[in-house]
């Protein structure tokens, strides 16, 4: 069922929000429920994954997931729903074979050769939320329920979504772990400020090197989010 991320070669909408929704920093993020997993099972929805099982990293191949949490959000009316309106990531924006949902906070991997020319590496990861317009990414309206898992693994991974899009997924460690066994990091993770002005760069490459390309939107009729 992996056939077709193993074999790459570098394998290594909904209705728009208003602008002024603010933009929240990385922190535990989540996969909505439904998005699909590269494990040693094939793709396998978030959902069902459990601790113990093997999920295919960007970096170190099949890892075990040592934490999965779980969190159902029953969302209101206001600002503080706002705030937590996932970001809807349409067919192919990030490599993805299906369209996907994550929380604003979560972090995604993106390559880009604007990434490289600003900080010498073609990687970085940045908080879903200041992905919006790239691509056809915005902010959607949240779901009446919404449920996210959040898998960790012993160190800071990536991990394959979807096929082809990349979730950061931090490892839960404490001050004491950190100061006895200090861990190298080995994902530029930048702020929110710096990830937006370099989505910005990414939207003005593309505008000037690709053609504008449709992406598909989310049907009206249907609302993955709400999972009553």
């Amino acid at each position: 069922m992996l056939e077709w991320l193993l074999n790459r070669k570098d394998f290594k909408p909904g209705r728009r929000l208003t602008e002024r929704v603010r933009m929240v920093s990385t922190g535990t993020g989540g996969l909505l429920a439904g998005t699909h997993v590269a494990s040693n099972l094939g793709w396998r929805t978030v959902e069902a994954l459990a601790v113990g099982d093997q999920v295919l990293t960007f970096d170190h191949g099949m890892q075990p997931i040592t934490e999965l949490h779980r969190e159902t959000l029953v969302t209101g009316d206001g600002a503080i729903s706002a705030l937590r309106a996932p970001v809807f990531i349409p067919t192919d924006a990030l490599f993805n074979r299906s369209p996907m949902w994550v929380m604003p906070d979560q972090g995604i991997l993106v390559e880009s050769d604007v990434i490289e020319r600003q900080f010498g590496d073609p990687f970085a990861v940045v908080p879903a939320c200041t992905l919006n317009g790239f691509r056809g990414i915005t902010r959607v309206p949240p779901g009446a329920r919404m449920e996210l898992i959040v898998p960790r693994f012993a160190q800071d991974e990536v991990v394959y979504v979807e096929a082809g899009a990349m979730g950061y997924c931090p490892s839960s460690r404490d001050l004491l772990d950190y100061a006895m066994n200090p861990q190298t990091e080995i994902y530029n993770v930048l702020s929110v400020g710096d990830a937006r002005a370099l989505v910005i760069d990414m939207i003005d490459a593309d505008e000037k090197t690709t053609e504008n390309v449709p992406f598909h939107v989310a049907p009206d009729l249907y609302d993955p989010l709400d999972l009553r």
